[in-house]
């Protein structure tokens, strides 16, 4: 695989651009790896316990027809074969193949479907100035599978076509030159930052672009085929498909209805219409066992596709008077043989074809959409309609207006990625490797069996519910429970810098719950106590699992007793802060709440469809002045700001400017510093937090069983580690603890609530004291305080004081000579240490003469990828750029030569094996980039970490 890692974005969009994960698509992965998670004999004792209850549960709902949350009996491996998944976000997912197969359905909430299906492709035929075929071939370089139509051909060779991910946009190349083309088909999604109206939609763009590299006439023709998807039983649909053609103004295609998993599902591929040209040729509906050669030989004999006489009933007749009785009875039987013959075709298939002169270029333009507008849970009578039901109603009819959407505003979504991507794309502070890493990782934000409902009249206009839906997504392909916390508390970072308003809906959904406790009781596999599924003043581990009834059933997980973990609390209270601050810096400096509204942003006028400020003020692009910050004004009014907003990278950059004054007053360093996009009002949402965050630390106190202001642990895995047993005072829990109090001190000081925040403050500096007292050593923060664990240095220990950092802490909350001590320490050892460096940081490192890893647990000698971009993020505001770089890089770069892109797993092993394939954590790596936009490198070079080459190409 060449990977080029220098240069700017490719000058047309029809180019791949410069940055990206990039493979030849007959590339082999030169890591390998698998999921085989085996435990060291030390710890199976203290698993065996937990096996036998687990394998007791496992049986239990193998036998009553059920799934358990995580099963691991029959684990996924990473199957090392993917590019950019397709579709936005809450609508459902289909990955695809960087060497071109459509795979890994993931349509109906928490089902994923690990099927390649070889009828859905692409297939490119070439005719010569003399309309014979000179080249046909299906547009993938995957092995052709054993039940691929038999007729079709698999001819690309793929050391001369190239796949590049930048997502949501992908981009392959086929150098098709011996035949006298270069073909590019360049994939978009709509996963647009701060546009939630078209990122819900289930579609995805493909435009193929044709250069005639000869000196004749060429004819390139495109067909997308597509059949009935399996199910999640594992068989062909037993209810009748329903196929139809249809034709509008601009756009023309095909439908295919069928049922997922009970549910029915609409798929329309859909193309661009030519001046004059309609759909009753360049189509086919087909039996994909039956009529797949005459798809292929059709394309070979006419360059593009018929309807299939054979399957296509005839005309209808007029009565013919002059026949017998027996004639008319034979026609009629015939006539329904047609039809039955018709109604077997499961199959969908259309094409469109680029004629062009000698040094020409063209293009054709196809759309994917899947309508499944209402989702019901097996175990819940209420009925769901998708977030883009909103805008395309929820009758099942929707996918012909979804392509015929997305064929006319493609451009435009292209438009606003660039707005977001280019400055960070363009931004030499940030490494080559990042620059992809950012976007690809983005991937889950849609695929981490996303949901996104509309529930507009169920919550009022003061509730961000109502405009903006329910949100829930996966903690992991395999770990099917929804908004795990624990672990949201490391992937919010995306979600609230480029979709804040789903994190506070997100927010708002758990803020639900705190008060919640419920009399019903079910045993912990851990330790086989019967413990309450949820108990007042404390946040749940997750809202539920999609085989139940998710948001009403919560705390799915059923390991630990969840309501004593000591790390939930604390992760809300540490997201209200950085969501204020975050919010703040999104403000819209409108002066009318009418700005603001859901139905405003989405009233797209022609001509200002990216452009909310100029479409809410009517003022130029660039207008000079002051943002008028003294409240709502009429509406003949003008606010003025002091530049236009246009890309995060821009907001984020101004918002975390290092300028600010060390001494400034909290809320003042708060303050918005830029407009940008409408968000959810930061000061409401502080004011509806506030009283719970101070309920869930009063709760929280019950834990410092010594009254020295420091919550202890209690000797069972009571937090995220949840194979990991710390036991009192722990550098983990402990820091949150401090930073929460610091929290909601300043929520309240901001507030003005000084009953809470001299309560607060007080014990702040009780518990800062012991926190130093008791776990610095000198060099780092103990991971607990039993002599046991005395050398061991923990990667995440300062996960606290990484997210004051990130809230624009920069008071010393916790001594800023203790935190760079600690982090060169887990720089020298946990990374280091561990694989020369190459491979992230190792969970636990025993240091001393013979340091090693720590292997007390499993998850201690575990790489947890979102827990090393975590602390790669509190590297760089501590301004260890260059270690910050080399620890997130050496990961990457280990991943991606493991093959692991778009299934980032939860954790590798040193060995290079993996566990839990397509997981949540990683998108803590926007942390990173939200760190370097507030901590910018030094201007002298430093060293980007191993990825980062300097050489314009490498080979991997």
């Amino acid at each position: 695989m060449e990977m080029e890692t220098v240069g700017d974005v490719g000058l047309g969009l029809h180019e791949p651009p410069k940055y990206g994960l990039k493979y030849l698509l007959n590339h082999e992965f030169p890591l390998q790896s698998k999921q085989i998670i085996t435990p060291r004999p030390s710890q199976v004792f203290e698993l065996m316990p937990l096996t036998a209850r687990y394998l007791k549960y496992y049986i239990g709902k193998r036998l009553n027809k059920k799934r358990p949350i995580m099963d691991y009996i029959h684990m996924v491996s990473a199957l090392r074969m993917y590019g950019c998944p397709i579709g936005g976000i809450g609508g459902g997912t289909i990955g695809r193949g960087f060497k071109g197969e459509f795979c890994r359905f993931q349509l109906y909430p928490g089902i994923y479907e690990y099927v390649t299906v070889p009828e859905c492709q692409f297939i490119v035929n070439i005719r010569n100035a003399n309309n014979e075929t000179i080249f046909q071939s299906v547009l993938s370089t995957y092995n052709k599978p054993k039940k691929a139509p038999a007729a079709w051909e698999w001819n690309l060779n793929g050391a001369e076509c190239e796949y590049t991910a930048l997502y949501p946009r992908a981009w392959t190349t086929y150098d098709l030159s011996k035949y006298g083309v270069k073909l590019i088909c360049r994939q978009i999604s709509p996963v647009i930052p701060h546009n939630y109206k078209d990122s819900s939609l289930p579609c995805a763009v493909f435009v193929f672009t044709a250069i005639n590299v000869s000196n004749e006439k060429r004819d390139v023709s495109i067909s997308f085929t597509w059949t009935e998807v399996l199910g999640d039983n594992k068989k062909k649909s037993l209810a009748k498909l329903e196929l139809e053609r249809y034709s509008e103004e601009s756009t023309c295609g095909v439908t295919l209805e069928q049922k997922i998993a009970d549910t029915p599902c609409t798929f329309t591929i859909a193309k661009r219409k030519k001046e004059n040209e309609t759909i009753h040729e360049g189509y086919c509906l087909w039996n994909a066992s039956k009529t797949s050669t005459y798809v292929w030989e059709c394309l070979k004999k006419n360059g593009q596709l018929a309807p299939d006489p054979s399957l296509t009933p005839p005309p209808p007749k007029l009565p013919d008077k002059k026949k017998n009785d027996k004639e008319k009875k034979k026609e009629e039987k015939e006539k329904r043989e047609k039809q039955k013959k018709l109604y077997k075709c499961d199959s969908i298939a259309l094409s469109s074809v680029i004629s062009l002169d000698p040094g020409g270029t063209g293009s054709t333009e196809f759309c994917l959409a899947w309508d499944m507008p209402v989702i019901r849970y097996k175990k819940d009578t209420k009925v769901y309609k998708r977030y883009y039901t909103k805008y395309f109603g929820s009758d099942g009819i929707a996918g012909a207006s979804i392509a015929a959407y997305a064929l006319r505003n493609y451009d435009n979504w292209e438009k606003q990625l660039a707005e977001w991507q280019d400055p960070i794309l363009n931004n030499s502070n940030i490494p080559d490797w990042l620059k992809s890493a950012l976007m690809n990782e983005l991937y889950f934000v849609a695929d981490g069996g996303t949901i996104w409902f509309d529930v507009h009249d169920e919550f009022p206009e003061t509730d961000p519910r109502h405009d903006f839906g329910l949100f829930g997504y996966l903690e992991g392909h395999e770990y099917r429970m929804y908004n795990t916390y624990d672990v949201h508390f490391y992937a919010s970072f995306a979600l609230a810098q480029l979709w804040p308003n789903l994190q506070v809906v997100l927010q708002y959904m758990f803020r639900d719950t705190i008060e919640l406790e419920t009399e019903k009781c079910r045993q912990s596999l851990y330790d086989g106590k019967s413990v309450k599924f949820k108990i007042k003043n404390s946040i749940p581990h997750d809202l539920g699992d999609p085989d139940d009834v998710p948001f009403n059933h919560i705390n799915a997980y059923v390991i630990h007793d969840v309501s004593e973990w000591k790390d939930l609390n604390m992760k809300f209270i540490l997201q209200v802060i950085r969501d204020y601050r975050l919010l703040r810096g999104h403000t819209a400096p409108f002066g009318n709440e009418r700005y603001r509204s859901m139905a405003f942003i989405d009233d797209i006028k022609e001509g200002t469809e990216d452009d909310l400020y100029s479409r809410s003020t009517g003022q130029a692009d660039d207008v000079d002045g002051t943002t008028d910050e003294s409240g709502p004004t009429t509406e003949q009014s003008t606010p003025v700001v002091e530049e236009r907003p246009y890309g995060v990278g821009d907001i984020l950059e101004l918002l975390y400017r290092s300028a600010e004054a060390e001494a400034a007053p909290l809320d003042a360093r708060l303050a918005p510093r830029a407009p940008a996009a409408a968000v959810w009002d930061a000061r409401r949402y502080l004011a509806d937090m506030l009283p719970l965050c101070a309920a869930l630390l009063r709760r929280s106190r019950l834990w410092d069983t010594d009254n020295d202001g420091l919550i202890e642990n209690s000797g069972f895995p009571d937090q995220t580690y949840d194979a990991w047993v710390m036991s009192g005072p722990s550098a983990y829990c402990g820091g949150m603890w401090v930073a929460s109090l610091s929290a909601v001190t300043a929520m309240a000081r901001i507030l003005g609530r000084e009953e809470e925040e001299r309560e607060f403050s007080k014990l702040l500096e009780q518990a800062r004291h012991s926190f130093e007292e008791k776990l610095w050593n000198g060099s780092y923060y103990k991971f607990d305080t039993r002599p046991s664990n005395s050398k061991v240095v923990m990667a995440d220990q300062l996960a606290g004081h990484w997210f004051l950092r990130s809230s624009g802490w920069t008071e010393q909350i916790f001594p800023d000579s203790h935190v760079r001590k600690a982090l060169q320490t887990i720089y020298e050892n946990n990374v280091q240490k561990f694989k020369g460096g190459k491979m992230g940081a190792i969970n636990g490192y025993v240091t001393g003469p013979r340091g090693h890893v720590d292997t007390t647990a499993l998850q201690s000698e575990e790489v947890w990828v979102g827990v090393t971009y975590g602390l790669a993020a509190t590297m760089i505001y501590e301004g260890m750029h260059e270690e910050a770089f080399v620890t997130a890089g050496g990961l990457y770069d280990t991943l991606t030569k493991s093959g692991l892109a778009f299934e980032t797993p939860e954790a590798l092993y040193e060995n290079g094996n993996h566990r839990s394939v397509g997981y949540m954590r990683p998108l803590s790596i926007w942390s990173m980039y939200q760190a370097i936009i507030a901590r910018p490198p030094p201007t002298q070079p430093v060293a980007n970490g191993q990825p980062h080459h300097t050489k314009e190409k490498t080979t991997l």
